[in-house]
């Protein structure tokens, strides 16, 4: 297997919910200091993610919150967000999103906001993540999603924030790729993980991209290569790895690695990812 491609799939992040993170104390699976991001969803409290954060960390997994701007009320809400996240988990990471409020619920219009607070400058976080959209998004231009992109790691960069910026929800490989070299291109060379989803039902996939915002169906999954028959089949990247590996041949595409979203049972996913690992190549 391919160094580089080997070194992706060994160096995965996941994604929990608040709620979920539970599943993380009865697995042995999840290799250690796995960086697991937490969610930031309305319908959970602060109290909730903090007690996933403690769980995790005591999973001996390293928590990664995401912090939703548009979601927090205030300055102040942040600030003690992080220092009790500090408190429970003794966190070195964080992921910035604008969230998914179209208006602020407090004074944080999207991430750049955040970062200009100043806020997270009185916390000892090593890494700041932030998102990347390789295949649009459908309330931004590019244009702006790119300006965006490059305004947020040069701020990061220059308060001595290490940055690592995570996609969403991707299917098109060859766009992904492509993105990536235009990365690179602008001179970024901050490490990049590709999210993909674990295999699932395709209802199901169908169902948790829209949550994502990202616009798929039936049609363009089988146009990007995906194998689904209908609603009720099942479905996984391996198509998406494939075509991945083969595109980043002879590429020097820096530090790429893997964000999972897992789409149903934890164990059922680190099984998977185990299979991916260890599968050789044509």
């Amino acid at each position: 297997m391919d160094d580089a491609y080997s070194s992706m799939l060994s160096d995965f992040s996941l994604e929990t919910t608040a709620q979920g993170a539970e599943h993380f104390q009865m697995l042995s699976d999840v290799p250690e200091g796995t960086q697991v991001k937490v969610a930031f969803l309305g319908n959970e409290t602060f109290d909730q993610r903090l007690s996933a954060i403690e769980v995790l960390c005591a999973s001996r997994v390293c928590p990664m919150p995401i912090i939703s701007a548009r979601r927090l009320e205030s300055a102040w809400v942040l600030d003690s967000y992080l220092t009790q996240a500090k408190q429970v988990g003794q966190i070195e990471s964080i992921f910035l999103v604008g969230g998914d409020p179209s208006t602020p619920q407090g004074v944080f219009a999207d991430s750049l906001d955040v970062i200009n607070s100043n806020i997270l400058d009185r916390f000892d976080i090593k890494t700041v993540g932030i998102a990347g959209y390789p295949e649009g998004h459908p309330r931004i231009h590019t244009e702006v999603l790119w300006a965006c992109l490059k305004r947020k790691v040069d701020e990061l960069s220059s308060r001595g924030f290490s940055v690592e910026i995570t996609t969403q929800l991707s299917f098109d490989a060859e766009r992904v790729i492509f993105w990536v070299e235009q990365i690179r291109s602008e001179g970024i060379h901050v490490p990049i993980r590709i999210g993909i989803p674990s295999p699932s039902t395709v209802k199901g996939l169908l169902k948790f991209a829209g949550q994502c915002r990202v616009g798929t169906s039936l049609r363009l999954l089988r146009q990007y290569g995906w194998q689904v028959t209908s609603l009720l089949g099942n479905v996984g990247p391996a198509d998406f790895l494939e075509a991945f590996r083969e595109g980043v041949q002879d590429r020097d595409l820096g530090d790429v690695r893997l964000h999972v979203f897992p789409m149903g049972d934890l164990s059922t996913v680190m099984l998977w990812m185990k299979g991916v690992a260890t599968q050789p190549c044509e």
